[in-house]
């Protein structure tokens, strides 16, 4: 009746000694994911371990493709899960610390623990490829995101166990390699966990913890939250005070993150971060650490973060920081250069730290590190010299370095690689297979921080003459331009564009054809490339011979849509538009040009930008304006109503009327006949009723000894040879000229429908006529030598075009600013006589009569002499404006 014993029975007993040995062996990582299912603890984690070595150790020397068939096997066959559950409390076997350690190295390796040691970080920054992507890194670890991983890895960073809370923290630092990641980490807590890990006295679990954080304070509230949490203080005392290498070389690259945040900044200034990471260099003579060059490499990225704050600057020149950045190019490690010539560049914005450098040698050991074979030392060194050369001294220390000849080499190289590649890249595209392995696009940041510096030598006028006497040099600087990448080829067109400064240097690019290249540039988005597009297209543009390049090249029309130019973000560019506006006006020096501009809509633009709040662009776009006028007299008396004295028109001159936007003549000739108000065009060129007219005035002004000399009487009393009647100012002269006037008036009167009184001047019908006309040309644009009839608007528009030929600079085409009423268009004619003064001294000037007393001129009065009655009323203006015409 008694019971059976509940332990150490016989029954029980049997089931339990037994242990059968199982010395298997997988060949594939999904056979271990089913014992990872059991419910056995020590079934479990062998099989973990396992799993492990498989994943560390790969065997037969193939480890990365072992490592890739895990990560396949783990991603698609299921096996993540299984990992992720054995982190927390419902795994098979229950949770264990044992177990989760294991596993959460192998979510590590899976995740890419051989690219997550801290370094990659630098490495992406410096442009080298990561092969993430190839190995199946990137997928696993998403897949682990997608699956809930992050939750159970966030979770044991605060296990009482701490080789399994170091080992999370190990595995977030190899999952938060993108940045969604990141702020899926910060927003399960990760943060404060980490700070707390980061005060045990465990070094391995803190160098873990600082790698964690050196990735995590890369996304903005990682950043935030590290401020808010105090973590600065943690940081400093924790990681950088601390004796392990290892810890400071991580906890350094986390603090330069954190700094980038304004209150963490403040933070690490006011908790002497500086003086701190510069002991980190052991690179001064008084130092009593040994060297260590992770750490140096470390702090000297920190350093150069802090040195984007101008505070942090003086605080590193006055600790005596530059020295040991200096110092620190000595060494044999080139990460080590490479990231104390970054630091040592950020300083250099600063001129006391600029000068600082100089005499510490800076510009001699950069000039050096030009030749060094890591190609990221010679990207950082050509960073840091292109903020070394600054002025004119630091530019003859460059050359008396032999800066320039390094430099081009430099250059050289690069352009030599960057061929090669369109070379294999253009065999690839036609079929052929080229012999070898694969070219590359050269490293892209490489070329550009070539061409930064190239761009700041290029600044200064006496490196700039070196570089153009190296045979060479600007050529191979012009091959880059042309690049397939816009931020090189920027880069190129911002140095280039200095060398059209010089006389001597814009021959030589004109002799290249890097005019295209430069409008090309207009297009980029950066806002520098087209800023220095814009002036060296203005440069070229400083004499006859490089506006015809200009035009050529159809620099016209993308420079006028460089008025209305965008940043990257879609805001407004000031500088690059007002580079456009004086650009503009250097090409508007010739009529050819000044025209092509006015077509092309640069007018229109040029007055909307006059009335912008910006008053460096209004006053460049009013100056611009003017040079434009100057040029074109059509779009002068489209916009002012006026056509002035020293305004002489040419063949080709037009006069659209009002009421109407500006266009090109091509387009008024395009339009369809219709009753709108008509154009009227001067060319003799092909107007042959205008050049019959022209050549009979000129015959019978020549009768007037229009264009010979006159008889003046010289100080002494003899009579000499005088000056041309048209430059004389002599009595006799004057009126000469005036019966020329009067002649040309005449003639113009005779060929458009005569005289006719003044208070019939209504009933003078020429609208037929003006139809005629349009239909014979088929077009609105009427040739003025086919008008048989006309009113006061064509006679004084053919009269300027008239006298301009016979007497130039004599007469002033206006147009009455009225906008309604009867006279709308109303236009006349001024004229002046040089040498035709009043008792005062003041110039005549008089209103021509060409419709009524034809030839009659009335006095537009002076100071001293009053003005003629018929001046208001010729010129329609005060009373006259609504009366009747009658």
């Amino acid at each position: 009746d008694e019971a059976p014993p509940e332990d150490g029975g016989a029954g029980e007993q049997l089931l339990k000694e037994p242990q059968l040995p199982l010395p298997l062996i997988a060949e594939n990582p999904g056979t271990l994911l089913m014992t990872l299912q059991s419910p056995e603890q020590m079934v479990v984690l062998s099989s973990a371990k396992a799993l492990y070595q498989f994943a560390k150790d790969g065997g037969d020397g193939d480890e990365p493709n072992v490592i890739t068939l895990l990560r396949g096997a783990l991603g698609d066959g299921g096996g993540l899960p299984v990992l992720i559950k054995l982190l927390t409390r419902e795994a098979w076997c229950g949770a264990d610390v044992e177990v989760q350690a294991v596993c959460l190295m192998i979510l590590a390796r899976c995740a890419g623990e051989a690219v997550a040691d801290g370094r990659l970080i630098l490495r992406m920054r410096n442009g080298e490829k990561c092969i993430a992507d190839r190995n199946g890194e990137e997928k696993c670890r998403l897949k682990t995101v997608e699956l809930g991983g992050l939750k159970p890895m966030v979770e044991l960073l605060k296990s009482e166990e701490l080789d399994v809370a170091g080992k999370a923290a190990f595995s977030c630092a190899c999952h938060a390699l993108d940045s969604p990641v990141r702020l899926a980490i910060k927003t399960l807590g990760g943060i404060p966990s980490l700070l707390d890990l980061m005060a045990k006295e465990d070094d391995v679990v803190v160098d873990n913890t600082a790698l964690a954080l050196s990735t995590l304070l890369q996304h903005v509230e990682a950043k935030d939250q590290l401020y808010n949490l105090q973590g600065m203080k943690v940081l400093i005392e924790k990681g950088i005070a601390s004796d392990n290498v290892a810890v400071q070389e991580n906890t350094a690259r986390a603090l330069a993150y954190a700094i980038e945040q304004e209150g963490n900044l403040k933070d690490f200034r006011r908790l002497d971060g500086v003086n701190k990471l510069i002991e980190m260099l052991a690179a001064l003579p008084d130092t009593d650490r040994t060297p260590n060059d992770k750490v140096r490499q470390s702090a000297s990225f920190a350093l150069a973060i802090s040195a984007f704050d101008s505070e942090c600057r003086t605080e590193i020149r006055m600790k005596e920081g530059l020295r040991a950045l200096s110092n620190c190019l000595a060494s044999e490690d080139p990460r080590v250069q490479e990231e104390a010539l970054m630091a040592l560049a950020n300083c250099a914005f600063d001129i006391p730290c600029k000068q600082t450098i100089g005499a510490l040698g800076g510009m001699k050991n950069g000039i050096g590190l030009l030749s060094n074979p890591e190609l990221s030392v010679v990207a950082n060194a050509c960073v840091a010299l292109s903020r070394l050369v600054f002025d004119f001294m630091s530019g003859v220390d460059f050359i008396e370095e032999d800066g320039v000849p390094q430099l081009f080499e430099v250059l050289n190289t690069y352009v030599k690689n960057y061929e090669a590649y369109l070379d294999y890249k253009e065999k690839v595209a036609a079929g052929e297979t080229p012999e070898g392995e694969a070219i590359e696009l050269p490293d892209l940041r490489l070329g550009r921080a070539i061409l930064e510096n190239c761009k700041a030598c290029a600044e200064q006028g006496n490196v700039r003459e070196e570089m153009r006497k190296k045979d060479g040099f600007f050529p191979q600087m012009f091959k880059v331009i042309k690049h397939e990448d816009e931020i090189v080829s920027g880069m190129a067109c911002q140095a280039l564009a200095n060398a059209a400064y010089d006389v001597e240097g814009r021959p030589m690019l004109l002799e290249l054809d890097a005019i295209p290249e430069f409008v090309k540039c207009l297009t980029y988005k950066d806002v520098d490339t087209q800023l220095s597009a814009a002036r060296a297209i203005g440069n070229f543009a400083m004499d006859s011979y490089g506006r015809t390049k200009v035009r050529e090249a159809k620099a016209m029309t993308p420079l006028v849509k460089q008025l209305q130019a965008k940043d990257e973000n879609g805001k407004d560019a000031i500088e690059p538009r007002r580079a456009a506006i004086l650009a503009i006006g250097k090409c508007a020096s010739d009529r050819e040009s000044a025209v092509e501009l006015c077509d092309i809509g640069a007018l229109s633009d040029l007055l909307s930008l006059m009335d912008t709040h910006w008053k460096q662009l209004g006053q460049a776009a009013e100056d611009a304006v003017e040079r434009l006028l100057q040029k074109s007299q059509p779009a002068k008396l489209w916009l002012r109503g006026e056509v002035d004295f020293e305004d002489v028109t040419t063949d080709l001159f037009f006069d659209m009327g009002v009421g109407r936007k500006y266009t090109s003549l091509k387009k008024l000739q395009e339009e369809e006949v219709n009753t709108n108000r008509e154009v009227l065009l001067a060319d003799m060129g092909r107007d042959e009723g205008l050049e019959k007219l022209y050549t009979a005035l000129k015959d019978d002004c020549s009768h007037l000894k229009i264009q010979g000399y006159t008889e003046e009487k010289s100080l002494y009393g003899n009579t000499t040879s005088g000056a041309k009647v048209l430059d004389s100012r002599e009595e006799e002269a004057t009126e000469i000229k005036k019966e020329c006037v009067r002649r040309i008036a005449s003639k113009i009167s005779d060929n458009m429908g005569g005289a006719i009184p003044y208070d019939r001047y209504q009933d003078f019908g020429y609208s037929v006529e003006v139809q005629r006309c349009k239909l014979l040309r088929r077009s609105n644009v009427i040739w003025i030598g086919d008008l048989k009839k006309g009113a006061c608007r064509h006679r004084a528009f053919v009269f300027k075009y008239l006298c301009d030929k016979l007497l130039p600079y004599l007469c002033r085409l206006e147009r009455a600013k009225i906008e309604r009423g009867a006279h709308v268009g109303h236009a006349w004619n001024v004229v002046k006589f040089y040498g035709d003064n009043d008792q005062d001294g003041q110039q005549r000037s008089y209103t021509l009569d060409l419709m009524h007393s034809v030839g009659a001129m009335y006095s537009n009065g002076t100071n001293f002499e009053k003005v003629d009655e018929w001046v208001q009323k010729y010129q329609r203006k005060d009373y006259y404006v609504f009366n009747s015409l009658q």
